[in-house]
């Protein structure tokens, strides 16, 4: 298991112990992705990818405490209900958000979780964008 966890996905449970969070009984991790229609079931392996690896990260303790927990949110594949998946997450305390599948869902999150960090400093969310290849994201949209 060594091998995996040098792999991109263990500094993503890393870097959720920071601040706060280290704090938390459980990390909660969102992910956003098409649960429905043509793209559901790339979305579900994914899913259960994201789930082995905080299950394996619990059983070997790597946060020193805190466990993780990943949710999947069914977002269509639509920018709208994207943000309105979003903001189901936010009510529900997540503040780590991943998603892989589409642009268009991407450029909303970055939009309404830019928004969101503005108006509540300290409670920002950290959103990991794993697949979506706009250049945009890697340059104009980057939040640091």
């Amino acid at each position: 298991m060594k091998a995996f966890r040098s792999q991109a996905v263990c500094p993503i449970f890393r870097a959720a112990l920071a601040g706060a969070a280290a704090h938390a009984q459980t990390v909660k991790i969102a992910f956003i992705d098409p649960f429905s229609g043509v793209m559901a079931p790339l979305a579900a392996n994914q899913l259960h990818s994201w789930q082995y690896v905080a299950q394996v990260a619990n059983e070997k303790n790597w946060a020193g405490g805190p466990k993780f927990e990943v949710i999947g949110f069914d977002n269509k594949l639509s920018p709208q209900e994207t943000t309105n998946v979003l903001k189901q997450a936010i009510d529900q305390g997540i503040r780590y958000v991943v998603k892989g599948n589409g642009s268009g869902a991407a450029n909303a999150l970055i939009d309404a979780i830019s928004k969101y960090n503005e108006r509540n400093p300290g409670k920002e969310i950290l959103y990991l964008n794993y697949t979506a290849v706009d250049p945009d994201f890697t340059n104009a949209k980057c939040m640091y």
